[in-house]
């Protein structure tokens, strides 16, 4: 499956916009991005391992919870969508 990145989140990718993962959940995709952008860790969850706020999951087009349970397919695609605050 398909998982996008943009705005600030692309530095912590190595600034690739799109990432392939082998997962056949949205947790276990989550597990694996995890493992292979360890630093993306602090800036998407929080301590107690939940999503951080700022950000928004999305699934085919759909917000989804970081919790959901669904099943994915090859040719789902996962994207984070982060609020950008200004002044």
């Amino acid at each position: 499956m398909e998982v996008r990145f943009s705005g600030l989140l692309l530095r912590f990718t190595g600034y690739e916009r799109t990432v392939t993962v082998k997962a056949n959940t949205v947790g276990k995709a989550l597990e694996s991005l995890r493992q292979q952008f360890p630093q993306l860790g602090p800036v998407l969850w929080d301590g107690k391992g939940k999503l951080q706020r700022v950000h928004r999951l999305i699934l085919n087009g759909e917000v989804i919870s970081s919790n959901d349970r669904r099943a994915l397919r090859d040719t789902d695609r996962l994207e984070f969508l982060t609020a950008v605050a200004g002044g």
